[in-house]
């Protein structure tokens, strides 16, 4: 049995700023860990099988949570909550009025409704070139798909207005719970879903509680999180609110956060 949970993020927390890479000493620091009884999660908002592609550059012993808490390894195996069909129904008319993007996923497949440049996708933590999406060109197509949806991220194209209408329009329908990786994105999760939900799965399962176990974030959407773990920890490159709301602040992701926290916490102890 595991003595300590731990839970990353992933872009601007255990990824270098290319949202692709882990340092070597950052790898080196968890594969250390792990072989004294660490268990170590993935904590992303991208799909489950994005998120394996990082779980890929450490080890299969590193367990996900993905699109913030729909999908996620549980004792029994994955487990999935979904969007709804209505719902996301809903959000593409809210977000067709001004013609914004939409990306949706299941745990295997992203779409998109409208065309996404490059950068925003990557930037949004969403998109890999290996990986690819498939577009939706209207309702129909959609209704198809729709059942399968477990989250969703809407992005802006610069105008922020446009956006922050969106925004009401969904939480006016108290359909699901709207969280944030940035400025220029709203996530759509399933009603009483998050991260931190998960999190709080995976404790009970491990029988590891909260002065066991630590959170690492630099985002809006870790908010939830942090607050399931005695050890919250934000980035150096974290926003603001993530710093007041954590009990300790580490280095960015770009000078090895991650490693820097845990190897003072566990220099005496391992």
């Amino acid at each position: 049995m595991s003595k300590y949970l731990v839970f990353m993020d992933l872009d601007g927390t255990l990824l270098s700023s290319d949202h692709k890479h882990i340092s070597v000493r950052t790898k080196a620091t968890i594969e250390r860990l792990q072989k004294h009884d660490v268990k170590f999660y993935i904590a992303t908002g991208r799909m489950y099988e994005l998120a394996k592609i990082t779980q890929n550059l450490l080890n299969p012993e590193v367990g996900l949570i993905t699109s913030n808490g729909a999908v996620f390894d549980g004792i029994n195996g994955r487990e999935v909550t979904l969007l709804g069909s209505k719902t996301v129904e809903l959000a593409y008319q809210i977000t067709q009025v001004n013609k914004l993007p939409m990306m949706l996923f299941t745990p295997e497949t992203a779409y998109f409704t409208e065309k996404i440049p490059h950068f925003i996708a990557q930037n949004a933590g969403n998109f890999d070139e290996a990986f690819g999406y498939k577009e939706i060109e209207n309702l129909e197509e959609l209704r198809q798909v729709a059942d399968k949806i477990t989250n969703g991220v809407v992005l802006s194209r610069g105008d922020m207005d446009e956006l922050n209408q969106a925004k009401a329009k969904l939480a006016d329908s108290k359909k699901l719970r709207l969280s944030s990786s940035g400025p220029d994105n709203i996530e759509m999760i399933p009603l009483k879903t998050d991260k931190a939900t998960a999190i709080q799965q995976v404790q009970w399962e491990q029988r590891i509680d909260a002065d066991h176990t630590f959170v690492f974030g630099d985002g809006m959407n870790d908010l939830g999180m942090m607050q399931q773990a005695k050890y919250s920890v934000a980035m150096g490159n974290g926003v603001s609110t993530i710093k007041e709301q954590a009990n300790y602040v580490t280095e960015t992701n770009a000078k090895d956060g991650i490693a820097v926290f845990l190897e003072k916490f566990f220099k005496d102890e391992f």
